[in-house]
């Protein structure tokens, strides 16, 4: 019997066009739908993770996530009654589909958070096909060892058949769905969910009322119990921000939430929708995709309207088992009217971009494509530090610290790192693999460094580097994913044979600050030349993982 533990890798994703990274870049293809974010798209092959990676060492720890509470200030009758609805205990961290006929349990042993324990008489693997989606038994024979890498490594190592040239276009996305092309369906029990007849009682004294208006919007509340209406027409990116949030769904809406708190955040259904049509479901598409990834992806959860298929909300990293009754309200005749009609310290009514504020906001957007924005003051970031080395591990005593500023739409970065076994991949302008570097996963390592130098740089112009801006969030509540999006890429300059610096100036898309503020970004570095001459290189294929997960990501 093969016991395993396992990371879980849900956010096999496909991009439509940011720039994808860590096993394969290809050129974006100028035919993407209009309405994707701009780039383009280096692709990661995450299933390349080794057996022996697989059976290692278990995962760091992984710290609780932050979440802002509202202010202790807040009437009486708000708290009371946000407190009812509240759910009893945290949800359990997103994870993969459960396999069908083996036995999936949570690891009892605190040093293993957010694993999973698969216990099986399957080879491990057939066990990991079962868990990453995509992965064909039959594609991992060890193949030789190339005899000019040394250390390249296929004991007891399977090799996954890479291809370092995904092209990946993408395709506009598909706001209807059978029910046939989802899994872990539910219904809504309407009769069990609670019914409020005043819905400013949950934004209170510190919430925002955010209405983006017809289009494809972006909208990113802050740090009180905000209500967000999703109800318009066109598509909603949405990160709600902290505290306790209210989103309205309506009809032909499609609403794609990057931060949804199961045990926070709320919907409300505007008039035209029948709580009894109401599905909830687990995406199994297992493309991959960043912030363009399909809607169904499978490590996302669906709001569905079964009558027409219509596909309300899209959840991110979110897993159906966490969505229940609890999490929709009903509400009262005239309750949203109500509430739009309420008064605000700072009321901004127009298109384009509005900003808000510390205080109470009331944004309402027109009729194009608008950017809700929280104001610069509304937020902050921890430091960022290195250590879990997700997905590809190394044994590199390597860290690296990266502090955060994001002002006016533009994200500045800059920190250190130390202590890594090779110089990071093409920081020495090299196109060939060191001889002593470390291959790992069994990848025929020379195609995956030939695929990223086939898109050269990123779509500011930033020349091609080894330290990448991802998207996809891991070491918080949520558990871990991969995804291969490289969004872009940053400076590293070398100032010692073990360390140096790193920094990146980038102007976000409004998609990409609410992916940043709902802390689904994060860093990670490959490392090739060794620099010092020890005779150890670095780890082209591994990686140095450092998160803007919700632990760095604070609302105030």
């Amino acid at each position: 019997m093969e016991v395993l533990e396992i990371q879980p890798l849900d956010a096999q994703l496909n991009s439509q066009n940011s720039v994808g990274a860590a096993d394969t870049l290809s050129p974006v293809d100028s035919t993407a739908a209009a309405n994707s974010s701009v780039g383009s798209s280096i692709q990661e092959t995450e299933l390349g993770q080794s057996l022996n990676a697989a059976l290692g060492e278990p995962a760091a720890p992984v710290a609780p996530a932050v979440i802002t509470e509202p202010e202790p200030q807040v009437a009486a009758q708000e708290t009371q009654a946000l407190e009812q609805e509240q759910a009893p205990s945290p949800a359990q961290a997103p994870t993969a589909n459960t396999p069908v006929g083996d036995s999936l349990e949570s690891s009892a042993d605190p040093s293993v958070a957010n694993s999973l324990r698969l216990t099986t008489t399957d080879s491990p693997t057939e066990a990991l096909a079962d868990v990453i989606p995509g992965l064909d038994p039959s594609t991992t024979a060890p193949q030789p060892a190339d005899s000019d890498l040394q250390g390249f490594s296929v004991d007891n190592a399977p090799a996954l058949t890479d291809d370092h040239d995904h092209g990946n276009p993408g395709t506009a996305p598909q706001f209807h769905i059978s029910l046939d092309d989802v899994t872990s369906v539910k219904g809504v029990n309407s009769g069990a969910t609670r019914q409020i007849r005043d819905l400013t009682r949950r934004f209170g004294t510190k919430g925002d009322l955010l209405d983006p208006g017809a289009g494809n919007n972006t909208v990113i509340g802050a740090g009180g119990n905000d209500l967000i209406f999703g109800s318009g027409g066109g598509l909603n990116t949405i990160t709600t921000g902290g505290g306790s949030d209210t989103v309205v769904l309506g009809d032909e809406t499609t609403n794609r939430i990057f931060d949804f708190n199961p045990d926070r955040d709320r919907f409300v259904l505007a008039d035209g929708l029948d709580m009894n049509n109401i599905v909830i479901a687990q995406g199994k598409n297992p493309g991959k995709g960043g912030l363009n990834q399909p809607l169904d992806s499978v490590s996302n959860t669906l709001i569905i309207d079964k009558s027409d298929g219509h596909i309300l909300a899209s959840l991110t990293f979110v897993n159906s088992d966490a969505i229940n009754d609890s999490n929709f309200l009903r509400v009262g005749a005239n309750a949203l009217d109500i509430a739009k009609n309420s008064q605000f310290a700072n009321t901004q009514e127009g298109s384009g971009q509005l900003n808000g504020s510390q205080g109470r906001d009331k944004l309402v957007g027109g009729d194009g494509d608008d950017f809700l924005a929280p104001g610069d003051d509304t937020f902050r970031f921890r430091t960022a530090r290195s250590g879990e080395e997700f997905p590809f591990a190394t044994d590199s005593p390597g860290s690296t610290r990266l502090n955060l500023d994001l002002k006016g739409g533009v994200l500045r970065v800059n920190g250190t790192y130390k202590n890594f076994d090779g110089a990071p991949l093409f920081s020495q302008g090299e196109t060939t693999i060191d001889p002593t570097a470390v291959i790992l996963n069994g990848a025929q390592a020379q195609p995956f460094l030939d695929g990223f130098l086939k898109v050269p740089q990123d779509v500011e112009g930033n020349p091609i580097t080894g330290t990448h801006l991802h998207f996809s969030p891991a070491g918080d509540v949520r558990g871990n994913f991969a995804d291969a999006t490289v969004v872009r890429y940053f400076n590293n300059t070398p100032t010692s044979a073990k360390g140096g610096t790193i920094s990146g100036e980038f102007e976000l898309t409004p998609q990409e600050q609410a992916a940043l503020l709902a802390g689904n970004l994060y860093v990670n570095t490959h490392t090739n030349v060794d620099l010092d001459g020890d005779g150890k290189g670095g780890f082209l294929t591994g990686e140095n993982r450092t998160n803007f997960n919700k632990n760095v990501v604070r609302f105030v």
